[in-house]
């Protein structure tokens, strides 16, 4: 029997009625993607849902993968992008800390929250935050023919409570609170930030997954706890000799793959608290202090002329060619094979 391609089946279905897709328990706009994603409608492998009981969900819920960081160099995060069709979801749970952040059309979810049904919409930007282990009950209410774009960042409970410890917070009394946020805007810019770097490539950096999840997990700490959470503050910056001290370890392990808790080990800090000092004293980030670091090595290195400009990516710690040329152009504003050029052209010029 011959196969029948999306857009006939599609135009199929509406003759049939919409009594007869909803029938069949399936978006009419579905048949739109059917034969690029087939059997894909699978749930993340990364966060799969349990029920109550501690048994794995068979199937999970539907979704389209869209994006994934799952791969990657970043251990301590996963951001994952998902279209949803209509769905319900009865006592379940995650045993990860699960953000998700509607970032498509508006949409509506209704939740069973301590017996009662409640409804809530979703415009762009809301959040619904589902700490580990927490069951709930979800209903996706979307229009006919227009799927949920949900960006999803999952931290594992391992990691945060090690922020919390950071933190010098007492991890045995924290308890995240399930939420339904419609905006909040630190979040956010932490999501986006972490949705740029997958699409960017930035994943393959650790430095850059490492510093933005410790912000997301520190944040969660602070503004979804059951109480307010006061930790140590300090200000002015690392103390001299520590400061010193990061610096050697970065020029020293330049071409290693360098991570935020490697350097803050190095000084005998938190990772949170040598991220926040460091800033201060440098006025950048560590990731954004290592980066320099390697493009600066890097133009050393080409000068010479005794290396080509993946040789120079690689002694530096950069991930390839094209990582270190995005941003060599960013520091000094022209391409690292310019920089070549020009040199070549003052080395003839200097023969004749």
């Amino acid at each position: 029997m011959r196969r029948l391609r999306a857009a006939p089946l599609k135009q199929r279905l509406r003759q049939l009625g919409q009594k007869t897709a909803w029938s069949l328990n399936l978006d009419v706009n579905a048949f739109e993607f059917a034969d690029k994603v087939r059997i894909t409608m699978k749930y993340p492998h990364s966060f799969p849902l349990w029920r109550t009981n501690g048994e794995l969900l068979p199937g999970g819920a539907p979704s389209r993968l869209v994006l994934s960081s799952v791969g990657t160099k970043w251990n301590d995060v996963v951001v994952e992008q998902h279209h949803f069709p209509s769905s319900e979801l009865a006592d379940v749970m995650f045993k990860q800390h699960v953000i998700a952040i509607n970032v498509g059309h508006s949409i509506t979810w209704e939740f069973k929250k301590e017996g009662r049904l409640q409804r809530v919409f979703k415009a762009i930007g809301a959040i619904s935050f589902f700490p580990t282990r927490q069951p709930f009950c979800a209903w996706l209410k979307g229009e006919r023919s227009v799927f949920a774009n949900v960006l999803f960042l999952v931290l594992d409970p391992v990691f945060v409570r090690r922020v919390a410890e950071g933190l010098e917070l007492d991890a045995d009394r924290i308890e995240l609170i399930e939420q339904q946020r419609s905006t909040d805007p630190t979040l956010h810019h932490i999501a986006m930030a972490l949705r740029a770097g997958v699409q960017s490539g930035a994943a393959l950096d650790r430095m850059y997954g490492e510093g933005l999840s410790t912000a997301l997990a520190a944040h969660l700490l602070r503004e979804y706890g059951a109480a307010v959470l006061k930790p140590r503050r300090q200000y002015g910056g690392l103390p001299r000799a520590k400061l010193m001290r990061a610096v050697e370890y970065i020029q020293d392990q330049l071409a290693a793959d360098l991570t935020v808790s490697g350097i803050a080990q190095a000084v005998g800090m938190s990772p949170f608290y040598f991220s926040r000092l460091f800033k201060e004293s440098t006025g950048q980030s560590p990731h954004q202090y290592v980066v320099e670091a390697r493009v600066r090595r890097a133009k050393e290195l080409l000068t010479t002329g005794k290396f080509t400009i993946s040789e120079a990516a690689h002694h530096v710690g950069f991930v390839d060619q094209s990582h270190l040329t995005r941003h060599f152009k960013r520091v000094f504003g022209l391409p690292p094979k310019r920089l070549l050029e020009s040199q070549k052209a003052r080395d003839c010029a200097r023969r004749f």
